[in-house]
């Protein structure tokens, strides 16, 4: 990769403008600010690639992390057997944390500063890769018709949403006739047998920080990836403005936990997990998302983002598939790098077609 001329529309800065014009939760303001604090990626240094506006006009941004290590990234890495993808350290543009880098089109200024900018740190040698994860095929194609062809495009993962209009009932009434008797039934046997769901602020849901760890490390266990997340990070997100968390309790235990963000009209579950031997019983997974669901229906919701991963669970309950795609920019004639990524392709397309 070659680095380009500077132009116009775009600066760097090491701190985010005064007012950000976000696409979604995960490139606004909010989160931005807390995740540059984040300690479970190793970051040698932040920035962010923003839009020129005049005036005080709210301007786009895209985050821009020189990472040493991100245990989110190593699990991609591990899962598919090509760890590491390269030597040194690697030029993010966005975290591969964020659901979205940015969700939907990214502006041609931003993907002009993000290429240049990463193309000077690789040319210092001060990182040897640039990796821009969590692209929709809108995001894609901008992409490349600004930057160029990557050396990989890597399909990392689906995330999956639903659109809310009118009541819950009526939410309920559009699903498969089956899943609604099946949900109808989890959800009254679970009621019956003394599981509770709650939503909760943030002052709430700190006492429960060390069992929600506990679940969410078992959910990465249970898919052999490092533990994701730790103390510390959760009650970061905790911090972020909109938290709100969901949780189910029997008899005086957690067995579940959602951890969400109410951002505008929407409300995004970024991750969680359950308590696996409680599934039989309590339908712990089901209780909690229909609970959601809604919740969210009598608190003016209008979409809910579900995340990634429990893909064929997710379309049998008719929530929508997003396909996410990494683009991996390497120096010029690396054939290694890019035999890599297309391996990674291959192994991590091939998962979640045999997984849907």
């Amino acid at each position: 990769m070659a680095a380009t001329s500077a132009r116009p529309g775009w600066e760097l800065s090491g701190t985010l403008p005064g007012r950000v014009a976000p696409t979604c939760l995960f490139d606004s303001a909010g989160w931005l600010g807390r995740w540059a604090t984040a300690q479970i990626e190793t970051f040698d240094t932040v920035d962010y690639v923003v839009e020129r506006a005049a005036g005080d006009l709210p301007r786009q941004v895209l985050p821009l992390y020189t990472v040493k290590f991100s245990p989110f990234w190593q699990g991609y890495e591990l899962q598919t057997g090509v760890a590491p993808l390269c030597p040194g350290p690697i030029v993010f543009a966005g975290s591969v944390y964020s659901m979205y880098t940015k969700r939907g089109h990214v502006p041609d200024d931003l993907v002009d500063g993000a290429f240049q900018e990463a193309a000077g740190r690789i040319a210092r040698q001060e990182a040897s890769l640039l990796v821009v994860p969590n692209l929709t095929d809108e995001g894609v194609a901008d992409w490349v018709r600004r930057a160029g062809e990557p050396a990989g495009r890597v399909l990392l993962d689906l995330t999956y949403h639903c659109e809310l209009a009118g009541g819950f009932q009526e939410y309920l009434h559009r699903l498969d006739t089956k899943i609604r008797r099946d949900v109808d039934r989890r959800r009254r046997r679970a009621h019956e047998r003394g599981l509770r769901v709650r939503l909760l602020a943030p002052d709430e849901a700190e006492p429960y920080l060390e069992r929600a760890l506990q679940l969410t490390v078992g959910t990465s266990d249970h898919h052999s990836w490092p533990a994701l997340y730790d103390l510390p990070t959760l009650r970061l997100l905790l911090s972020v403005p909109g938290s709100v968390t969901a949780l189910a309790e029997a008899d005086g235990e957690v067995l579940g936990v959602f951890f969400g963000f109410r951002h505008g009209d929407e409300v995004v579950f970024l991750t969680g997990g359950v308590q696996y031997d409680s599934l039989g019983r309590y339908s712990t997974y089901v209780a909690l998302m229909y609970h959601c669901i809604e919740w969210a229906h009598q608190n003016g919701v209008r979409r809910i983002e579900w995340g990634r991963d429990n893909y064929r669970f997710k379309e049998r309950h008719g929530l929508t598939p997003v396909q996410l795609w990494g683009l991996v920019y390497a120096p010029e004639g690396d054939t290694r790098t890019a035999g890599k990524a297309a391996h990674m392709h291959r192994f991590l397309s091939d998962y979640m077609e045999s997984s849907r």
